[in-house]
């Protein structure tokens, strides 16, 4: 959630995902609630889901421009990794006639079952998404509906399908919320499940992330770089926590929010430490791993409201200032 640079097109892609009734409407018909920064086959998507009534892929690349050269090699390169029916939402200001031949040769010529759409944007998105890439980052989510304002918002310009796509046979929807707590991932998935529930306001939280194996630590942006969230559910000594980490560069506000510890332990936890560059609470695993869980919704929403409220103004004025 960098505060320099435009968040633009992800302020766009999260208000398709809560109205997902939008993207709906383009595609006539249904889909299951769709995932924001998904990885797939490699590739990190601004929207994935799946059409409700055939259970295929639903696949939405999303520009603020006309169709460029970037995004028509990505669109040509997952036309050529697709091993499924899918369809393919191309979203964007305009589109060049000669990148419409070329996905119209790509998807006629690659024997798939694929539907790819191309839907304008309507320009009039820009001032409220402007309105919005400016806010407080914490108070973006609560304000998406600036963009409710804005009429005719997207429109389909051209479909490409081929013919083998209307043959495509229904199958079940693969689901994201079947949770295995034997896997770490699983875990991991769980976590950011649950506190993305409890902070939908907290950005970083609304992108997917791709989780290892063995890697049992959630990492997210604080706001700016070498300010860092970590939390996990299980650790190797059997601990969970919630940590705020504040790099050297960083020392100086890290000092401004431990001036008073107490105060921190007052509103956060009494068990909170502050060490090194650090602003931490840890506990032993609890008996489940939805109980374990609670606990660190509870500790990171407060941790959000009584200091990253105040982080984020003060970056935003730092911003103001530059």
């Amino acid at each position: 959630m960098s505060l320099k640079g435009s968040e633009r097109e992800f302020i766009f892609s999260l208000y398709l995902k809560e109205h997902k009734s939008i993207l709906e409407d383009v595609m006539g018909r249904g889909m299951t609630n769709p995932l924001l920064e998904s990885y797939w086959q490699g590739y990190k998507l601004d929207l994935f889901g799946y059409d409700r009534a055939m259970g295929t892929p639903v696949i939405a690349e999303l520009w603020l421009g006309k169709s460029d050269t970037y995004h028509q090699e990505r669109l040509l390169k997952l036309i050529d990794v697709l091993d499924e029916g899918t369809m393919l939402l191309y979203l964007a200001f305009a589109f060049q006639v000669a990148h419409v031949r070329e996905l119209e040769q790509r998807v006629g010529s690659s024997g798939k079952p694929i539907k790819l759409l191309l839907v304008r944007i309507t320009d009039e998105i820009m001032e409220p998404l402007q309105k919005l890439n400016s806010m407080h980052k914490l108070e973006v989510y609560g304000s998406l509906g600036l963009l409710r304002e804005v009429p005719n918002l997207l429109r389909v310009v051209q479909t490409v399908e081929h013919p083998l796509y209307r043959r495509l046979i229904p199958k079940p929807i693969p689901t994201n919320q079947a949770f295995d707590f034997k896997k770490r991932v699983d875990v991991n998935r769980y976590l950011l499940y649950r506190l993305r529930e409890a902070v939908p306001n907290f950005l970083p939280l609304q992108r997917e992330k791709h989780f290892v194996g063995d890697n049992a630590t959630l990492i997210l942006g604080g706001g700016r770089t070498g300010i860092q969230f970590y939390i996990s559910a299980r650790n190797r000594r059997n601990l969970a926590f919630v940590e705020l980490r504040f790099d050297e560069a960083n020392r100086e506000l890290f000092q401004l929010f431990v001036a008073k510890p107490w105060i921190l332990r007052e509103k956060i936890d009494e068990r909170v430490k502050v060490q090194k560059n650090t602003i931490s609470y840890h506990f032993k695993v609890l008996d489940s791993v939805e109980a374990t869980v609670d606990e660190l919704v509870r500790i990171f929403s407060r941790m959000i409201k009584h200091i990253g409220y105040p982080l984020f103004d003060i970056l935003q004025y730092e911003r103001q200032m530059a």
